[in-house]
């Protein structure tokens, strides 16, 4: 009996290396954002289906505030790259009053170079289209199964939008294992008050200038 164990035990300590191999590829939710699990918070995340190309969703968590509503639009669950191998994310979000959205979204891949990676993200608000603008993207660096590459990005939406839809595209080859996207109705971090402060400033500034020179 004590042989046929010995027998198995390198069987076995190959399994449970497979098995922590497989679990360190999807575990890239290196930087999750501050206000994750705030109200009016949504967070989704997907991950590469063994044997495809396609995302699937493993996370979907959302925090309300009353008397605020989730949109009715309907979360992808499922993302795969089109022909031009852009991935395409749709995500609800609460229909609030709030001035300004951020989100955050962590990429992680495999098979392509660390850049380019592009990120878009188009929202609609009472109809009206409007893009996100990037506040920043890390750099990238090399993600936990050590074949592939990690980066974030951090968008911000003014007026605030019912929902996003997110396009990534990767270099030639390359495929997404993972991805997870955070969004928060707020207003605005101090810092971004300051900025919109001092654009209010100059802009009073010019109209007196304008005035006295008429």
């Amino acid at each position: 009996m004590k042989t046929q164990m010995k027998n198995y035990v390198p069987f076995i300590a190959m399994a449970v290396v497979l098995a922590f191999a497989t679990s360190s590829v999807f575990a890239d939710d290196l930087t999750p954002p501050s206000y994750r699990g705030n109200p009016l918070s949504v967070m989704s995340e997907w991950q590469l289906l063994p044997g495809s190309l396609i995302l699937n969703q493993t996370q979907w968590n959302t925090v309300g505030l009353a008397p605020w509503i989730l949109s009715p639009v309907p979360v992808s669950t499922q993302v795969m790259p089109n022909t031009a191998g852009i991935y395409d994310f749709q995500l609800p979000n609460w229909k609030d009053n709030m001035p300004i959205k951020y989100m955050r979204v962590q990429l992680t891949w495999e098979n392509a170079p660390a850049a380019p990676v592009n990120v878009f993200s188009q929202a609609i608000f009472a109809n009206n289209t409007i893009n996100g603008v990037i506040a920043f993207a890390s750099t990238p660096t090399l993600s936990t199964s050590g074949t592939g590459w990690y980066q974030y990005f951090d968008l911000t939406f003014q007026p605030n939008p019912e929902w996003e839809r997110v396009q990534v595209g990767l270099p030639s080859g390359g495929y997404l294992t993972q991805a997870v996207i955070d969004t928060v109705s707020t207003v605005p971090e101090p810092a971004t008050i300051a900025i919109l402060a001092l654009g209010s400033l100059l802009l009073r500034g010019k109209r007196r200038d304008l005035v006295s020179v008429s």
